[in-house]
């Protein structure tokens, strides 16, 4: 097979997409040869099948019609180097690519994994011969023609490590958005403090008018070291991170799958997360609903206090459901076999 894949960022140092370059690379190990067309690239050593093709971003922001118009010549350029294509998250690009790509008799996988969907969303699925998502609660899950993926997490990379754990400690990582909860997560942390000297770090791109707000509205929380933003990290020095600490927390809510939340599992890091999607996965003793600091507030206490032979078993077991269903090795395999039918 020879594959083109269309992506973002093409960028191991990128803290929210620097994962994909582990994704090209294990894809890569298993087909002919690779073709990447991506809007922006920077750090990556990819093998010598691979060939990136960056329509410019990491020169500055270009006027869309121009990248539009760059990204249909490369994948005209390119027509005779792959058989199959593989467009990651955004639906834009099948809507530029996606007439040309049928016309050419190409076979067309389509990865969007959003709860969010719309009419853009229908019109490009309608040109991929196979979409693939990993949340239950995906905008692409009810189609016909989806089917659900492990969610390719890097298990040698995500281990537990021999970093000192610190069990008061509580993780966060992701966007710093108002979707992602971060308040209720403070809101929680305000109130296990009253008797417990928790803390939480924070990792990830801000908002910046929600950043502002929360330094404003939780200024104890910061001013006394309780509260802690790192700002963003890249992909490979986030496992310390995951293992140093006590607990992991996911607010973002039904719909959300968070790479995050397995990554944590992966090293360890037992999780609590808010709304639905994560039961077969997380025991439901630590799924909390969305917006209730008060309940939030009494998971956490419970997780950071568990005796330690609990706790470890705790970790363990979450590992193992991760390694089993959800590690990368996993995802490229199943990924290899759908695009080689399609």
């Amino acid at each position: 097979m020879k594959l083109l894949i269309v992506t973002q960022a093409v960028d191991s140092a990128d803290p929210i997409l620097g994962f994909f370059v582990r994704w090209i690379e294990e894809i890569a190990a298993r087909v002919e040869r690779v073709e990447v067309i991506c809007l922006r690239r920077g750090a990556d050593s990819l093998p010598d099948t691979v060939r990136v093709h960056s329509l410019g971003g990491e020169n500055g922001r270009r006027p869309r019609l121009i990248t539009a118009l760059r990204f249909k010549w490369h994948a005209w350029k390119l027509r005779h180097a792959y058989d199959t294509v593989l467009v990651h998250m955004n639906p834009e690009y099948l809507l530029v690519a996606g007439p040309l790509w049928r016309v050419l008799g190409k076979k067309i996988a389509f990865w969007y994994n959003h709860p969010k969907g719309g009419a853009r969303l229908m019109i490009a699925s309608f040109f991929a011969h196979r979409v693939f998502y990993t949340s239950p609660h995906a905008a692409t899950a009810p189609f016909k023609k989806s089917k659900r993926m492990p969610v390719g997490i890097d298990t040698w990379q995500f281990a537990p490590r021999r970093a000192e754990r610190h069990r008061r400690t509580i993780y966060m990582q992701g966007r710093v958005m108002p979707s992602k909860r971060v308040h209720v997560a403070l809101e929680a942390l305000r109130l296990l403090r009253t008797h417990l000297p928790a803390t939480l770090t924070i990792v990830g791109p801000e908002d910046p008018e929600y950043g502002k707000d929360l330094r404003a509205r939780f200024a104890d929380l910061f001013r006394d070291g309780a509260a802690v933003f790192l700002g963003p990290k890249r992909n490979t020095d986030t496992p310390e991170l995951y293992a140093s600490c006590g607990a992991a927390l996911n607010l973002a809510g039904s719909g959300h799958f968070d790479k995050s939340v397995f990554e944590a599992m992966a090293c360890e890091t037992p999780v609590i997360v808010g709304g639905a999607g994560y039961e077969d996965l997380v025991p439901r003793a630590w799924v909390v609903p969305q917006d209730d600091a008060a309940a939030l507030s009494k998971t956490l206490a419970a997780m950071l206090e568990l005796p330690e032979s609990a706790y470890a078993a705790l970790g363990a077991v979450e590992r193992s459901a991760v390694v089993e269903h959800h590690s990368l090795a996993r995802l490229a395999d199943e990924l290899e076999r759908e695009l080689s039918h399609l």
